[in-house]
C-alpha cells in the first residue's frame, strides 16, 4: 500500500509542475476547477446521494467538519464570511513560498466550493485572502 504522505507530496509536485507549465493563474484556474469538480465525486463515493438539500450555510458547516475528519486540515472554522484553516496537508507540503494566488490555495478553495454544491445545489465562490503555510484565509463572495 502507498503511504499518504508520499500521495500527497507527488500531487503537491505534480500541481507545482502543471504552474511551471501553463503559469501560476493558469494552475490556478485549472486546480480550482479540478477541485470543484472532485470535491463532489469524492462526497459521493464516501456517502453516495444525501437524503436531503442543504441550505447553503449548514452544507458549508458540514464541508467544514467533513474536511477536518478527513484530514485536510487541523482546523476548518467559519466566522461570518471567513473561512479560516490551519495546519493544512497542502500549503504544508509546498517546498517553495505559499500566496493566496498558489494553485494549491485555489485547490482547497475548489474543493470546498464543490462540496457545498454538492449538499445544497448552490453555487459558492471563496477568494483567498491570506496565506502562509499552515494558514488560510477565505472570504466567502
Amino acid at each position: 500500500m502507498v503511504d499518504p504522505d508520499i500521495l500527497l507530496i507527488s500531487f503537491v509536485d505534480t500541481i507545482e509542475g502543471v504552474k511551471s507549465l501553463i503559469g501560476e493563474r493558469g494552475a490556478g484556474a485549472v486546480l480550482r476547477e479540478a477541485g470543484r469538480h472532485s470535491g463532489p465525486k469524492l462526497l459521493e463515493s464516501l456517502i453516495g446521494q444525501l437524503p436531503e438539500v442543504l441550505d447553503t450555510d449548514r452544507a458549508l458547516e458540514r464541508t467544514l467538519s467533513i474536511l477536518r475528519e478527513l484530514g485536510f486540515a487541523e482546523e476548518l472554522t467559519k466566522n461570518g464570511k471567513e473561512i479560516i484553516v490551519k495546519n493544512d496537508v497542502f500549503t504544508e507540503a509546498i517546498r517553495g513560498e505559499v500566496n493566496t494566488s498558489s494553485p494549491v490555495v485555489l485547490f482547497l478553495a475548489g474543493l470546498i466550493e464543490g462540496f457545498v454544491q454538492f449538499m445544497s445545489g448552490e453555487r459558492v465562490s471563496l477568494k483567498a485572502t491570506e496565506a502562509r503555510k499552515g494558514f488560510l484565509r477565505y472570504t466567502l463572495c
